[in-house]
């Protein structure tokens, strides 16, 4: 358990920040037999320069609840890689049914991505999650009950 504080953006990248101070637990995690994947198609055209990151807004992708979202680590456009998806607004838990709209873009050269440009492909995983026992708390446990 920690006390963390969650910095996001609360309407755009790069637009005001906001914070969340909460508690947070560690989690582990069963990963099962069935994924998906989606394409991420950018909803616009953006002109990009190498080295520069750049936010590309893309078509709305559906995040089930309970579910891993990790990027193909292949390069799909010609002209840069996508670094990360991006969120706005509060942070959802991995319970609830989240949305991707835009992603942090690295072009390797200048040039122009247009509307309707495959930019890489999400693997979204379905988890099972599993609440971790606090560091110690199972030695402790195993401890009290071999005592005697």
């Amino acid at each position: 358990m920690a006390k963390i504080k969650y910095v996001y953006w609360k309407d755009e990248i790069g637009g005001e920040t906001d914070e969340l101070v909460t508690t947070a637990f560690s989690y582990g995690y069963t990963v099962g037999p069935h994924g998906e994947w989606e394409m991420v198609i950018a909803k616009e055209d953006k002109e990009v320069k190498k080295d520069e990151t750049v936010n590309i807004m893309v078509e709305k992708i559906e995040v089930p609840p309970k579910s891993i979202v990790l990027l193909c680590p292949t390069l799909r456009h010609a002209l840069g890689v996508v670094l990360s998806t991006a969120a706005v607004g509060e942070p959802l838990r991995i319970e609830e049914r989240r949305t991707i709209g835009e992603v942090i873009f690295l072009p390797v050269s200048d040039g122009k991505v247009s509307k309707g440009d495959l930019l890489t492909v999400l693997n979204i995983f379905y988890a099972a999650l599993e609440r971790r026992l606090a560091r110690g708390a199972a030695e402790k446990w195993l401890m009290e009950r071999y005592r005697y």
